[in-house]
């Protein structure tokens, strides 16, 4: 596995955990997390959990 790869799917394990405890600037959770911007953020949330920030929001919520 490509180091940024690897890099990218722990960033994006703790998302999960921040949207749980209530984060809603999603700018901010990614910055927080090393991402370039929200919408790099988005993308590889898709690529690795299926959903987006939002999606995920919503399905913890419920």
């Amino acid at each position: 596995m490509p180091v940024s790869r690897y890099r990218n799917r722990v960033r994006v394990s703790r998302a999960p955990a921040r949207l749980e405890q209530g984060e809603t600037d999603l700018a901010a959770l990614a910055s927080g997390l090393g991402f370039s911007d929200q919408a790099h953020l988005t993308r590889v949330m898709r690529a690795e959990l299926g959903h987006t920030p939002g999606r995920v929001r919503a399905l913890l919520a419920s």
